[in-house]
């Protein structure tokens, strides 16, 4: 569902569903209102993916939670994405969890269906947890289907039009106009095509690219997800991809089959590499993909945008990270005064720099912003988000299993129209068919 104020892969949820068959909850919860409060000690486990530098920053505000209250470990757990879903749904199954668990909105109804989570309203009314410094839609994203709040998020992503401003002077065309929408964005490409360099068409094919249409659907107030059905219509998706399948007829986007063999890494996608004008990529990507350009195409220039807008408004949604405590953790009070330190902290703030998304915490985000010490290019992923969240973004509350059931479906549903001839009509009544079966089983 959309509100305004308000992956793992299919292995990883098959083993959370496998311990939790027919969607029962596991175990009873034992601290069910828990407020959190209460003293400050002993050890706690924190888990959070990423390696390298994401590694090393979150140890530095592990280290200065420690400083802050003497005699308390943090025994921290991390692995790369995927691997670290797979291994928490085994810990899951298992009551196993760590008491700090990292969590990502997309996934977040894959635990909270289950009993596995507690809510935390109740440690923000006891002042255990404070939050008054996050905006209430970023708040929201943390919320489960039942409305309670399971997460909190520290960290915000959102998708970005990422065009090569140089390519775009040299075409003579500039950058879209602001409060531009999808039909600007189509008008733009097109007249971009002609003075592009020979080979590089002006649009990464994005038909297939789930975000984008979640972006549309935004953009358009419908609504993405309805009591664990899709919520838009069957006419919404046709139109989609039909805007899609005008601009590959007219011949300025990537091919099917270029599109096909796109790298997956964020950093290598095409737009990237010089090899198209403009595509779709997380705000947060902007100084990876121009460090790739960089060694591409030595003096090209890539900068930001918000996505286009719709009759509706805004076409941004946010993805958020944060923290869940599970309801088998058996120090609470630890567990919350982490979150908080970690939420509220100038010098973890800092230490982290907004390291998975720009942080969430407006003052710590003005901070930063501030600074003058701050890479230009990281300024500009805050400043976008900033931008983002002063127009109010719809938040999206995932059903359990919308990695399984729905991303891969929409590829597979796109590409059918692409590369099997299948109408857009009867592509999108087939998607929409699968996916609302998938989603009734979890």
């Amino acid at each position: 569902m959309f509100t305004r104020s308000l992956t793992a892969g299919a292995l990883a949820l098959g083993l959370l569903a496998t311990g939790c068959a027919g969607g029962t909850s596991i175990g009873a919860n034992p601290n069910e209102g828990a407020t959190g409060t209460g003293e400050v000690g002993g050890n706690v486990r924190m888990a959070w993916w990423g390696s390298g530098p994401r590694n090393e920053v979150t140890n530095a505000v592990i280290d200065l939670f420690k400083a802050a209250h003497p005699g308390t470990t943090v025994e921290g757990e991390s692995a790369d994405f995927q691997a670290y879903f797979e291994r928490l749904n085994v810990q899951a199954s298992s009551g196993n969890m760590p008491c700090i668990t990292q969590m990502q909105g997309r996934q977040l109804n894959d635990y909270t269906t289950k009993n596995v989570l507690l809510d935390l309203q109740p440690m923000i009314d006891s002042g255990a947890i404070d939050v008054s410094d996050v905006p209430a839609e970023v708040l929201d994203t943390g919320r489960g289907l039942d409305g309670k709040l399971y997460m909190i998020p520290y960290g915000a992503a959102y998708d970005a039009m990422t065009v090569n401003r140089t390519l775009a002077e040299q075409a003579g065309v500039g950058l879209p106009p602001e409060g531009y929408d999808w039909n600007a964005f189509a008008d733009w490409v097109t007249r971009a095509q002609p003075g592009l360099p020979e080979g590089v068409p002006a649009v990464n094919l994005g038909g297939s690219l789930p975000n984008n249409f979640i972006s549309y659907a935004a953009g358009r107030g419908e609504s993405l997800f309805a009591d664990r059905q899709l919520g838009f219509s069957e006419d919404l998706l046709v139109e989609f991809w039909d805007m899609w399948e005008r601009l590959r007829a007219a011949g300025v986007t990537t091919t099917a089959e270029a599109t096909a063999e796109e790298p997956n890494q964020t950093e290598q996608r095409y737009v990237a590499q010089g090899r198209v004008l403009v595509d779709n990529l997380p705000g947060n990507a902007l100084t990876p993909a121009q460090k790739t350009l960089d060694g591409t195409q030595p003096g090209q220039q890539l900068v930001t945008l918000p996505q286009p807008k719709g009759p509706a408004g805004p076409g941004n949604v946010l993805f958020t990270s944060g923290f869940s405590i599970p309801t088998t953790c058996d120090n609470i009070p630890t567990a919350a005064a982490f979150v908080d330190f970690w939420m509220n902290d100038d010098a973890g703030a800092k230490a982290f720099l907004s390291a998975n998304g720009a942080v969430t915490n407006s003052r710590h985000l003005q901070q930063q912003l501030d600074d003058p010490d701050l890479p230009a290019l990281k300024r500009a992923e805050l400043d976008l988000y900033q931008r983002i969240v002063a127009q109010n973004p719809v938040s999206v509350v995932y059903p359990p299993g919308y990695h399984a059931s729905f991303e891969g479906a929409f590829v597979r549903a796109y590409e059918s129209v692409v590369f099997g001839g299948t109408s857009t009509r009867d592509a999108a009544h087939a998607f929409i068919t699968e996916v609302n079966a998938a989603l009734a089983t979890t």
